[in-house]
Order: structure tokens, then C-alpha cells, then sequence
């Protein structure tokens, strides 16, 4: 036993978004962290028991994503530490918006085309120090007089984001449906009847390479790895437990080269285990590839038109299928074209070095003007993913879920090793305690499930809706949620608490949205 060998008496510590930082250290082993805690003794229980699980039994039973360390990384400098600190200390005791974005210390991360995004009428969140954005207003938008400032939604706290670069108030934060509702609309119904563009450059991206390259992949995820060159997969790895700890896309570029996407907000805690878990011999060499690569989604029917004005590389299914992906030359620059998306539409995400951004960005847009062809942010992106069921860690995949209670059956391969693989069919054997499912909510008129909401059968509690929205190609409003067994047939009925009032929630079919994939797989 180490023991205690220090203890301050001193000034009340602070963290850039309020949440106590508690966890293993990034980079270093056996060194663990348990600060930040801003209301004191009153989490001592709590975040005891969670880092002595741990650190004895190598897992927490409770995801703690929210308060893990490798939550930041660094662009998390001492100037940048002081000005979201004294943000989040201003912010302790005022009310706080599911889709509020606090301005300190931005923007700090941008994209080459971040001034092109601007000029069309971006407004900007940010994860990871990264400025993406959310949604597009229209030209001169501003949020008029009469919906700001203390109304039904608002206690303490302004309920709208201050004015931005255009010197004006575009966003109203609120708990039901705001006024980017109508906007984020607009763009889904772009991409669904034409294509659109997004800037997704935030993913967190690796190159694994080396002679034990294949070899070590394969042991850390539950799914196979591409065996051929250009081919795609969607890759978990799971923690000893058989929960569910990070997600990758896998793309195979040459034979023992692999290309590792994951979701931008845990770059560090996604390389951290990778290169906690990489052989020691040299085998397998790990390049963070972050900063240096960017992302830009087309999506839409009319994607394929686009490229095709772009590229003399052949685009057909034949040619180009879907989950595959190759290095093509885009106007005068190159990227390597990968065929998925996380909006349910044929499309590509093109990624290419960072500073061939511009000139891929007013390439596609010119080649897209006869299409009518519109930016899109982030929430149109999300409200396009639930309506195809699309899950993200750490709501529908996380350490205290196994894979199967995820529903990732197809992405599990029992013929091979990987880590959590004897747990997970130890866990799944025994009976899964929680089953993933795709709801209607019914009856609601301005508001819609977020994530955490609680879910009732005939009055008893059952489950939680993970994540929620309004599903614009449906007109329907969706959540996603986990249950006890027993509730997960098409048709169920159960009942979701959403802001204090209860609402009919019923099953539907997973990917409520082309659930064929025909759009994906679309060959016109």
C-alpha cells in the first residue's frame, strides 16, 4: 500500500466543464487521479468507490465517461484552464440547457474551412476544442427580442447563447424544441431530397501500422478486421466484462495498414488504451493522424452526381461498394473516399490532408450549386442517425451495457479471441439484463426525449431512454432506450417520462428509416 502522502487545505478546485476529474491518467500506467471536485466531501463516497473498483478490479460498474480524465487533451493549456474554470465557477448556481454551449475560450480548434462555414451561416458548439458547426441560419438571422431572456424555461440563467461573430443572438436554449428546430429541418430535408455537406474533421483518426499490425487488432475487437485492401468494418472494443469501451471504424489501406476512426470527444481516451494495450516488441507502430487529416461528409442522393464531376475514379456499386473505401483525386486534390456515413444516405466521407480542406470544400460545393446542394451541422447529423438507430458511446454503448445488450450481435465474431469475449458470453449466456430498442413517442407536441428520461410499464420503472430526438424524415418524434427483457417486441407500449408529463412510447422496428439500407446501397 502507498498511503496518503499529502493533503492540501486550500482553494476550491475547479474544472472547465464543472465535473470532478476522476480515472487513470493518459500515458501513464498504475497513476490515478481523483480531483476537481468542486463541492468537496459530498462526492468522497461516490468517487471512492468508483476509482477503488477501478484500480483493484481494472473496470468501474459505472460508466464514467463523464468525469475520465482523458476527457481533454492538449489544447487543454494553463490560459485555456483558466478562463473555462473561472466560466464554470460563474456558472455553478445558474440553470443549466441540455443544448447550451458556453463561449469561453473559443474558438480555439478550427478548420480550414471555418471561415467558408461562417460566411454560410454557421453557429458553432464545440467538442474537444474543436469548433463544429451545429446548425446553419439563414442570412441576417437574429433571435428576436420577445423569445429572449426570462421566460417559462428560465430561472437564473439567460436562456439563449450570447452574440456570436456575426454581432448577433441566433441561438435560444431550452429544454423543448428551440429555434434552430425549423433550420436543423431544413437541412435534413437538403440532404434527404438533394446531398449536403459536413464538416466532420473533429473524428479522432489513427494510423496502425507494422508487421504485427493485423495480428493485434484482431486480439482488441470483437468484430474481424478487413482482410482485403479497401475494405471497411465497424469495430468495438470491449472492456474485460464484455461491456462496450470505444468504437473504430476500420479501414484497410495496404496490407498491414490500417486507418482507426473514432468519435472526436474521446480522441484521448481512445488513444490512450490503444497505445496502453500495443505490443511492446515494435510490431505495431501507433501515428495519431487527429490534426493532420481532415473529414468532409457528402451525403444525399444526389452525391454520387457530385463526385462524378469531380473524379474520374469510377463510382458505381460494382466499382465502389458500400463499407469500402479508396484514395481518389478530388478536383486537384486527394483524399481517400470511404463509402459510410452516419446519416443513413448514399454518400462519402472524404479524408484528406488537412491542408487540401479549401479545395476540396469549394470543389464539391461548385460541382453541388446545380444540385441545390446545402451545409449541414451536427444536429442535423444526430436527428438523421436515430431515425436509423445509430448508437454512440457512452449513451446506447457503454461499459455497463454487454455488446449484446447493445444489439451488436452482427458485429460479433465468436470464431476468433478478443477482449471481454469469455465475460460477454458468460454475461449473455446468464440472461441480459437490458435489451436495446428503437421507440415512437407519441402525443408530444414541442418536446422530445434527450437521453435519461425514465420509461414505465404499467407504473414501474423499466428502463431509460439512452437517446431522443424528432425524426424529420419520419415526422415522427424517436427515442432510443434500454429495457428489462421482456418489453422489447414490436408493438410494446410503454410509457416515457419527457419534462415531468408522461407519454405513450411504443416499438418500432430498429432503423425506422430505410431499414433495408436501400439508400446506403443506392446504385443511381
Amino acid at each position: 500500500m502507498t498511503g496518503i502522502k499529502k493533503v492540501y487545505n486550500g482553494a476550491i478546485a475547479y474544472t472547465p466543464d464543472g465535473n470532478p476529474i476522476v480515472g487513470p491518467a493518459p500515458g501513464l500506467k498504475g497513476f490515478w487521479l481523483n480531483e476537481g471536485h468542486s463541492f468537496g466531501i459530498t462526492a468522497a463516497g461516490g468517487a471512492g468507490w468508483q476509482l477503488a473498483e477501478w484500480i483493484i478490479d481494472g473496470e468501474p460498474t459505472i460508466d464514467m465517461m463523464g468525469v475520465d480524465p482523458r476527457r481533454y487533451g492538449p489544447y487543454a493549456t494553463e490560459g485555456y484552464l483558466i478562463k473555462k474554470n473561472e466560466e464554470a465557477y460563474a456558472n455553478v448556481f445558474t440553470l443549466h440547457f441540455p443544448d447550451e454551449e458556453r463561449p469561453a475560450a473559443r474558438p480555439l480548434k478550427t478548420t480550414p474551412s471555418y471561415e467558408r462555414q461562417k460566411a454560410l451561416g454557421a453557429v458553432f458548439g464545440s467538442v474537444y476544442g474543436w469548433e463544429r458547426a451545429n446548425w446553419y441560419a439563414p442570412e441576417g438571422y437574429e433571435l428576436p427580442e420577445s423569445e429572449r431572456g426570462v421566460g417559462a424555461d428560465v430561472l437564473v440563467n439567460e436562456n439563449h447563447a450570447p452574440s456570436d461573430y456575426t454581432g448577433r443572438v441566433r441561438e435560444k436554449w431550452s429544454f423543448r424544441r428551440s429555434n434552430y428546430f425549423e433550420h436543423v429541418g431544413n437541412e435534413v430535408k437538403a440532404v434527404t431530397e438533394s446531398c449536403g455537406l459536413l464538416d466532420m474533421s473533429a473524428f479522432a483518426k489513427m494510423w496502425v501500422s507494422g508487421a504485427g499490425a493485423e495480428e493485434w487488432l484482431e486480439s482488441l475487437f470483437a468484430n474481424k478486421i478487413p482482410k482485403k485492401i479497401g475494405r471497411v468494418a465497424l469495430c468495438h472494443l470491449l472492456t474485460v466484462e464484455g461491456g462496450v469501451r470505444s468504437e473504430f471504424t476500420v479501414y484497410r489501406t495496404a496490407p498491414q495498414t490500417f486507418y482507426l476512426v473514432s468519435a472526436g470527444g474521446f480522441e484521448a481516451h481512445d488513444h490512450d488504451y490503444l497505445r496502453k494495450l500495443m505490443p511492446q516488441d515494435g510490431s505495431v507502430k501507433l501515428a495519431p493522424a487527429t490534426t493532420q487529416w481532415g473529414v468532409l461528409v457528402l451525403a444525399g442522393p444526389n452525391s454520387r452526381k457530385v463526385m462524378s464531376k469531380l473524379t474520374r475514379t469510377a463510382l458505381d456499386n460494382k466499382s465502389f461498394p458500400w463499407l469500402s473505401g479508396q484514395p481518389i483525386s478530388i478536383g486537384t486534390a486527394q483524399a481517400h473516399a470511404i463509402r459510410v456515413n452516419f446519416v443513413g444516405e448514399l454518400g462519402w466521407e472524404l479524408h484528406h490532408p488537412i491542408e487540401q480542406q479549401n479545395a476540396i470544400w469549394d470543389a464539391v460545393m461548385e460541382a453541388g450549386a446545380e444540385f441545390d446542394i446545402k451545409p449541414f451541422g451536427i444536429r442535423a447529423m444526430t436527428a438523421m442517425a436515430i431515425e436509423k438507430s445509430y448508437r454512440l458511446i457512452p449513451r446506447e454503448l457503454s461499459i455497463e451495457y454487454s455488446a449484446y445488450e447493445s444489439a451488436l450481435d452482427r458485429f460479433i465474431k465468436l470464431d476468433k479471441d478478443f477482449i471481454g469475449k469469455e465475460n460477454l458470453i458468460k454475461r449473455h449466456e446468464n440472461g441480459d439484463k437490458w435489451k436495446f430498442v428503437t421507440l415512437e413517442v407519441q402525443g408530444v407536441n414541442d418536446t422530445d426525449a434527450r437521453g435519461s428520461e425514465a420509461i414505465y410499464k404499467d407504473g414501474r420503472l423499466v428502463g431509460r431512454a439512452t437517446h431522443g430526438g424528432y425524426g424529420y424524415r419520419l415526422n415522427k418524434s424517436i427515442a432510443l432506450a434500454m429495457v428489462e427483457p421482456g418489453n422489447e417486441a414490436l408493438g410494446s407500449e410503454m410509457d416515457i417520462k419527457i419534462l415531468g408529463s408522461l407519454y405513450k412510447a411504443v416499438v418500432i422496428e430498429e432503423s425506422p428509416f430505410d431499414s433495408s439500407n436501400e439508400r446506403l446501397r443506392a446504385d443511381t
